[in-house]
C-alpha cells in the first residue's frame, strides 16, 4: 500500500521491509457488507478518511481538530460504548464472555476492567471482538448513511490494522507518539495505572513501524500541540485532494 502512495513520515522512522506477522486480511463480517464499504469509499467531492494511533497517541485531539476544518467525526469507541450500553446485544454479549464481575456499581460495564482483563488475555479480547466488532460495524453503517451528503468524514479506528480493517480505508491518516510519550500520557490520564500495566497495553497494540508503512499521512504528535495543529492545517488541503 504504501509504496504507491504519498507519505508524511515523523523523522528518524524507518520503513520497514514487507512482513507476513504485520499483515491481516479484512474480517468476513465487514467483506459481507458491501453498502457500509461503498459508504466508506472516498470519491471526488466526498472525503471519507480514517484515523488511527496507538493508545495516547493523541487521535481524538486530532479528530477534534479536524472537526474544526470541516470533517464529520465518527469515533469507534463512541460506537462500542453504544452498542455495550445496559440492555443493548452488546451488554449482553460482554456479561455472557466475562461474566457479571464485570460490571460496575452503576449497572453499566465496567470498561477500564475489561480492558485490563482483555489486554492481559489474546484469547479473551478475540472473542470479545468477535462478538462487538460485527455489532459496531452496523451501527457504523447507520451512522455513515445519515452522514451521506457531508463532503468529509473522518472515522477514528483505534485497532485500524490490528483488526485487518485497514483494507477498507482510503486515505489512512495515522497519528504518531513515541513509546515514552505514549506511556506518560498514559500514566497521566489513568493514576491508578502502573508503569508496567501501561506497557503491557502498549505491547498489546501493533507496533508503530508498520501502522505508518500501512498509513497514507503520518501526523507527528510527539511535541507540543501547536507543532501538531500546524501539521494537520498543511495537511487538511491535501486530504481533500486525495477525495
Amino acid at each position: 500500500m504504501a509504496d504507491q502512495k504519498p507519505q508524511d513520515r515523523p523523522e528518524n522512522q524507518p520503513e520497514l521491509k514487507t512482513d507476513d506477522q504485520y499483515s491481516i486480511e479484512p474480517p468476513a463480517w465487514a467483506l459481507a457488507r458491501p453498502e457500509l464499504c461503498e459508504r466508506l469509499s472516498s470519491r471526488p467531492g466526498r472525503l471519507r478518511l480514517a484515523l488511527t494511533g496507538g493508545a495516547a497517541s493523541g487521535k481524538s485531539r486530532v479528530a477534534g481538530f479536524l472537526e474544526t476544518l470541516g470533517a464529520m467525526p465518527v469515533d469507534l469507541d463512541d460506537l462500542a460504548r453504544e452498542v455495550c450500553g445496559p440492555g443493548q446485544a452488546g451488554f449482553t454479549a460482554v456479561l455472557e464472555l466475562l461474566g457479571p464481575g464485570f460490571l460496575g456499581p452503576d449497572g453499566a460495564l465496567d470498561r477500564a476492567k475489561i480492558g485490563q482483563a482483555v489486554f492481559a488475555d489474546p484469547e479473551a479480547r478475540r472473542s470479545l471482538e468477535e462478538a462487538l466488532h460485527p455489532l459496531i460495524w452496523e451501527l457504523l453503517d447507520k451512522k455513515m448513511a445519515a452522514l451521506d451528503e457531508e463532503p468529509a468524514v473522518a472515522v477514528s479506528v483505534p485497532l485500524l490494522f490490528e483488526t485487518g480493517l485497514d483494507a477498507l480505508f482510503q486515505p489512512i491518516v495515522l497519528v504518531f507518539a513515541s513509546p515514552a510519550t505514549q506511556t506518560a500520557r498514559l500514566l497521566a490520564r489513568q493514576p491508578l495505572l502502573s508503569p508496567d500495566e501501561a506497557g503491557r497495553l502498549l505491547l498489546a497494540q501493533w507496533p508503530t513501524a508498520p501502522k505508518i508503512k500501512g498509513s497514507d499521512f503520518v501526523i507527528n504528535n510527539d511535541g507540543p500541540w501547536a507543532e501538531t495543529e500546524g501539521q494537520i492545517r498543511a495537511l487538511w488541503p491535501r486530504l481533500l485532494a486525495s477525495a
